[in-house]
């Protein structure tokens, strides 16, 4: 059985490719892939899994590392993605012609790994070494096999699937290392705090996990600190649709960013927290009349926040507390503040949308501008979503959203990247 990443050991000289969280350059232009196709449950289950393997690993008296990604199908598309300290993110999607894919750079890169078919369907994500794939061996089927979410998550091993079945679900859940938890489709799947002061999914212990395909509503504060600013108080006091807060995780070769992925926060206080160390990767979801979409709520760790739509978040839409955020590919729409920062710790802002905020930026400093429109790739400018007052963010034809993206990676029809939720390297597998 072959392994999405496979530690090698030292390889001189090399710079590693893209990754979503991490820290190096990126000279070397040799991709991902992950393993033997996962299996369609419904359609295919004599195709085996794909094998969890092991996590990369780094040569301590070198500062390096390398992995191998086999067991590739031709005509797969690949993409990997990395953010790095001193540089923009970069992204590559690379043509699988089905051999081995090595993989070099920094100890301290991560790498992420999507791959689509020639259909773009999603066959597998993997934050460095913790496979989510949809094959059924790996499975833990709720309510079908458990009867409560937490119930399937505590029995579940490292790369597992826990597939939610369509329905609602008030259940608050505590996620662990490399588990993906993948809901029916978000328009399908609910997690409803029903104006509780509950946390839905926290990952604070769970590095390497994947959340996917659920709509999070109905978040509320606890009384005191947390209902006033978001900033105000420790991270511990708020509550959100996901929420990771108070770890300081080791390496990334060792506690990989989870991703948040393909899914709808929708009317909480807060949809993302991101608290103290707490990294991930968001991409491709929709933040819906919250009242604020997303909250890093931490200090100097680097997170990716790509191709999501942030439209209609009453106060926030993006707030950074001191982190690095990376801000690509966004559409960030009618909020009273677009993105606010407080202290001076920023990241790269590139290539995203904003249309019809009160202010696209502010921060508690004078004549303090992060971002230009008309630079980076960023512009105000109506993104044409289909229908927003039906809560339809698709572009219509003719958007200057469509084929704007700053990426170098391509979505799975050959084009370049979108900007908004159905852009990127998932276009083809997001159902929102």
């Amino acid at each position: 059985m072959s392994r999405l990443f496979r530690y090698v050991g030292h390889v001189a000289g090399a710079a590693a490719l893209v990754a979503m969280v991490g820290c190096a350059e990126s000279p070397d232009r040799s991709d991902p892939g992950p393993d033997d196709p996962a299996a369609d449950p419904e359609t295919d289950p004599g195709t085996g899994p794909v094998d969890p393997g092991t996590m990369p690993g780094s040569d301590p008296t070198t500062g390096r590392f390398s992995a191998v990604m086999d067991g590739l199908q031709p005509g797969w598309l690949v993409t990997t993605t990395r953010l790095t300290d001193g540089s923009a993110p970069t992204e590559l999607t690379q043509v699988s012609d089905g051999s081995p894919i090595m993989l070099t750079g920094a100890a301290s890169d991560v790498f992420v790994a999507m791959a689509t078919d020639g259909d773009g369907k999603l066959m597998a994500m993997q934050s460095m070494g913790s496979p989510c794939t949809t094959a059924r061996s790996h499975q833990r089927r709720v309510p079908a096999d458990y009867a409560t979410i937490q119930a399937a998550i505590d029995a579940a091993q490292p790369g597992d699937t826990v597939a939610v079945a369509r329905g609602q679900y008030t259940e608050a859940v505590q996620m662990r290392p490399g588990i993906c938890l993948l809901g029916a489709g978000a328009l399908h799947t609910v997690l409803d705090a029903q104006q509780r002061p509950d946390t839905l999914v926290d990952l604070t212990s769970a590095p390497g996990a994947v959340v996917a395909g659920f709509t999070f509503r109905g978040v509320t504060m606890p009384p005191g600190c947390a209902n006033r600013d978001p900033f105000t108080c420790s991270g511990e006091w708020y509550r959100a649709g996901v929420f990771i807060g108070g770890t300081d995780w080791r390496d990334p070769t060792q506690d990989a960013p989870p991703l948040i992925s393909n899914n709808i926060f929708a009317d909480n206080d807060i949809g993302v927290m991101l608290n103290w160390r707490g990294v991930a990767v968001v991409r491709n979801n929709l933040f819906l009349g919250n009242r604020s979409g997303l909250v890093a709520n931490h200090f100097q760790s680097r997170t990716l926040v790509a191709n999501n739509v942030f439209f209609g978040n009453r106060e926030l839409a993006i707030g950074n507390q001191a982190a690095y955020l990376d801000l690509i590919e966004n559409v960030i729409a009618r909020s009273q503040v677009g993105v606010r920062f407080e202290y001076v710790q920023t990241g790269y802002i590139r290539c995203n949308v904003f249309f019809d905020n009160d202010a696209n930026q502010a921060s508690p400093y004078d004549n303090d501008t992060r971002f230009t429109i008309g630079r980076d790739g960023n512009i105000e400018i109506d993104p044409k979503f289909v229908d927003p007052d039906a809560s339809d963010f698709h572009l219509q034809a003719g958007s200057p959203a469509i084929d704007h993206g700053c990426s170098a990676g391509h979505e799975p029809d050959g084009s370049p990247h979108d900007i908004g939720a159905y852009g990127g390297p998932l276009a083809g597998s997001i159902a929102l």
